[in-house]
C-alpha cells in the first residue's frame, strides 16, 4: 500500500555541495556509513578501505559541487589493518568510537588530537552488529548475537565533596575516641574570646584588700554579712618528743609534721666507749654517770676524817 501523499508538501531538497572520497591518487572507493555528531560540527565517512575519515561540514559546504575538501583526521587501525563494522560520535563530538567487524571490538579516538585512547574487549568469539553513545553520558552500548553490552566507567564516589572534613582511608585504622566527642556541650573546648576582650580583661583593677565570705563555710540561718565573725582554723601544736598519755595519732597537720621531721638531718650523737680502770671501785658509780645528784649523796670519809674521830 503507498500513501499519495509522500513525500509530503514542501521545498524540494537540493545538493548545495559534492565530493569524491578517494583513496590514493586518484582511486574512488566505496562508502559503508555516514555520521554526523550531535552539533552538526563535523561527519565521519567510513569506507571499504579501512580508514575513517573525518570532515569538517563548514568546509564541506565552501567547497560546493564537485569540491575536493580533505579530511581533517583519518583514523584507522595501524597495526591489523580492522575493517570497521559501525562508527558513531560520542555526545558532544569529541570522541569517535568505531567497533571491529571481525570481533567484538571497540576503538575509542580522541578527535582533537587523533589519538587512539582506549580499546573495550567484548566476548571473543562474537561479531558487533551495532554501537551506539548515549547522548549525554560517557555509557557505549555495543550489540552482538542476542547480547547488549553496556560500557561505563567505573563510579568513585567523592565523599569529600559533600563533607569537607571527612578523610578517604586507604586500609582500616584503629579509631581513637575523644572523651567528649559525644557529650550535649564540649567541657573541653576552649571558648574564643572577642578581640577586645584581652584588653577589656587587661583594664579591670584586682582587688588584693577586701575579703569576701566563702559560701561554703557559712549557714543559711546567719544574718549579716559575716563581717567580725571567727573563722576557725584546725592546727595542732607540733610536739617533736610527745610524753605519755599524749595521742600518738595527730591530726593530718601533725602527721605532717612528723614526717617532715624524719626527713629533715638530725644532729649526730656521740658514740659510747666502755673503759675497763684497773683497781677502780665497782660498787659507786661515777659521779658523771649517775643520775641523782651529787648534793644528795654522802660525803666519802678520807683518811683525815678518820683521825679526828679517833681523837674525839
Amino acid at each position: 500500500m503507498c500513501r499519495r501523499d509522500w513525500p509530503p508538501p514542501g521545498p524540494t531538497p537540493q545538493v548545495v555541495a559534492s565530493f569524491r572520497v578517494t583513496s590514493g591518487a586518484s582511486n574512488s572507493t566505496a562508502l559503508k556509513t555516514i555520521e554526523f555528531a550531535r552539533r552538526g560540527e563535523c561527519f565521519l565517512v567510513n569506507s571499504v578501505d579501512r580508514v575513517i575519515r573525518v570532515y569538517d561540514a563548514q568546509k564541506v559546504l565552501a567547497a560546493g559541487l564537485d569540491g575536493e575538501p580533505e579530511p581533517v583526521q583519518k583514523l584507522q587501525d595501524q597495526v591489523n589493518k580492522t575493517m570497521w563494522k559501525k562508527c558513531c560520535f560520542s555526545g558532544d563530538g569529541e570522541y569517535v568510537c568505531a567497533g571491529s567487524a571481525r570481533q567484538h571490538d571497540l576503538y575509542i579516538w580522541e578527535r582533537s588530537v587523533g589519538t587512539l585512547v582506549k580499546i573495550l574487549q567484548g566476548t571473543k568469539g562474537e561479531l558487533l552488529l551495532d554501537v551506539v553513545w548515549h547522548p549525554v553520558r560517557p555509557i557505549v552500548t555495543s550489540i552482538s548475537a542476542g547480547v547488549v553490552s553496556v560500557w561505563a566507567q567505573n563510579q568513585v564516589e567523592n565523599w569529600s565533596a559533600f563533607a569537607p572534613d571527612f578523610k578517604e582511608l586507604d586500609e582500616n585504622v584503629e579509631y581513637e575516641e575523644r572523651e567528649s566527642e559525644f557529650d550535649l556541650s564540649d567541657e573541653d573546648r576552649t571558648v574564643a574570646q572577642a578581640p577586645g576582650a584581652a584588653r577589656h580583661d587587661e583594664a579591670l583593677e584586682v582587688d588584693v584588700t577586701g575579703v569576701e565570705p566563702i559560701p561554703a563555710l557559712r549557714s543559711s540561718d546567719e544574718e549579716g554579712d559575716g563581717v567580725g565573725d571567727l573563722d576557725y582554723l584546725p592546727i595542732a601544736p607540733e610536739v617533736e618528743e610527745p610524753e605519755e598519755g599524749w595521742p600518738h595519732d595527730g591530726g593530718p597537720e601533725q602527721q605532717q609534721s612528723r614526717r617532715d621531721s624524719r626527713d629533715s638531718p638530725k644532729k649526730k650523737r656521740a658514740k659510747m666507749v666502755d673503759i675497763a680502770l684497773a683497781g677502780a671501785p665497782s660498787d659507786e658509780p661515777h659521779p658523771l654517770l649517775s643520775s641523782r645528784p651529787a648534793k644528795d649523796k654522802p660525803a666519802k670519809k678520807t683518811a683525815r676524817h678518820k683521825a679526828d674521830a679517833k681523837r674525839k
